[in-house]
């Protein structure tokens, strides 16, 4: 449950600054904004998803050294 949340907020802050970056591009360069755009709300998505996961794995606990 925790890596949805994760996921969730992380998809809003990424897709936030995928549409400012898509409503500057489209006053300064119409034509680069829709695939711009598009791959920034793709992208987003896949990589919200590879953060969600790294950020939520458990720690891995060190083994204690044995004497042999």
């Amino acid at each position: 449950m925790w890596i949805l949340i994760v996921y969730i907020l992380i998809v809003l802050v990424g897709e936030s600054i995928a549409i400012a970056i898509g409503l500057y591009l489209d006053r300064a360069y119409p034509a680069a904004s829709l695939p711009v755009s598009l791959t920034l709300f793709f992208a987003v998505f896949w990589l919200s998803w590879v953060l969600a996961v790294r950020l939520t794995e458990p720690k891995r606990k060190a083994h204690p050294k044995t004497a042999t």
